[in-house]
């Protein structure tokens, strides 16, 4: 089914009345075009159709700018900050904190919904085929850390049991990271042997703390530490074994050695955007991926700063 983008706009200017997404009785609530777009059954409930159209919201609204961002998920009662009883108060809300008129907020509302249905129509790649060992991946949060006296990478992963009984996978570790590098499981498994696979790999087996049921997810980390002895390369690249839904990447780097210059790796599908990203006044850089396709390359570049400690302190 094609939702229809003038159905799917009429549908979000309705919900946006009263208490937005909060609304009780949300399920009754919600049209075909609202349904067809954020996968909502037949048998949700109301609060899996809020979860449901607060992620596809969510989803779409992450590399909007930040008014316009505001602009859709205050008025649908999504924002934390403004959970108000009627949307002429979520606008005022959102007019008193940006310092303009409701009829400007009313406006730049509509721009922001509109701009949430063209991204809601765009082609989007198709979803990745069941897995034959029953086990999918939907979200990785990798946390490099260049501030301390080793470089230290945590990667949490979430991962979704497509059959009943899964209890444990085979996870393969980056050829980067076989050597001389230390992983560790952190936390939500346990590692139970390492091997070689046929394309050369190696790979560690991961037994869960029980086992999973269909549609279950399941978080659990690693962390590898960098010695010393090899050089920081200004770069870091990861690269998920399986078609991953969402991979948000944070780089901490010391205060006192930022970067240049930093650049994204890698994007939303096999395209390459090496655009500028900014390093924020705590010395973290934070991006995002979605539909990350298997062993493709998702990751941050960076250029050095090279001038002396001094220079940096007076420059």
């Amino acid at each position: 089914m094609v939702v229809s983008s003038s159905g799917l706009m009429d549908e979000l200017k309705a919900l946006r009345r009263g208490r937005g997404v909060q609304a009780p009785g949300i399920d009754r609530l919600v049209g075909p075009a609202l349904r067809e777009a954020c996968g909502i059954g037949d048998l949700d409930g109301a609060e899996v159709v809020r979860e449901k159209i607060g992620t596809w919201v969510s989803g779409l609204v992450h590399a909007f700018p930040e008014d316009l961002r505001l602009a859709v998920t205050t008025p649908l009662a999504l924002n934390a900050d403004a959970q108000h009883a009627f949307l002429a108060h979520r606008v005022q809300w959102l007019a008193d904190l940006t310092r303009r008129d409701s009829r400007t907020i009313r406006r730049r509302v509509d721009d922001g919904l509109t701009r949430l249905v063209e991204a809601a129509s765009r082609p989007v790649p198709p979803r990745p085929e069941v897995s034959r060992d029953g086990w999918r991946v939907e979200r990785v949060q990798v946390l490099l850390r260049l501030d301390g006296p080793v470089p230290l990478c945590t990667e949490r992963w979430t991962v979704v049991a497509e059959r009943d009984g899964v209890d444990r996978i085979p996870w393969p570790v980056r050829s980067e990271l076989a050597g001389e590098h230390d992983v560790r499981v952190a936390s939500g498994a346990l590692l139970t042997g390492t091997d070689w696979s046929p394309m050369k790999r190696r790979e560690f087996s991961l037994r869960f703390p029980r086992p999973l049921v269909a549609g279950e997810s399941h978080e659990f980390s690693l962390e590898i530490r960098i010695p010393r002895i090899h050089p920081v390369r200004p770069l870091h690249i990861f690269r998920a074994p399986r078609h991953c839904s969402e991979i948000d990447l944070v780089v901490r780097f010391d205060v006192d050695r930022l970067p240049c210059s930093v650049g994204r790796v890698g994007s939303e599908f096999d395209g390459d955007d090496s655009g500028p990203v900014t390093v924020n006044p705590v010395g973290e850089v934070e991006m995002s991926f979605r539909n990350a396709l298997p062993d493709r390359d998702c990751g941050i570049r960076w250029a050095p700063d090279t001038r002396s400690h001094l220079e940096r302190r007076t420059g």
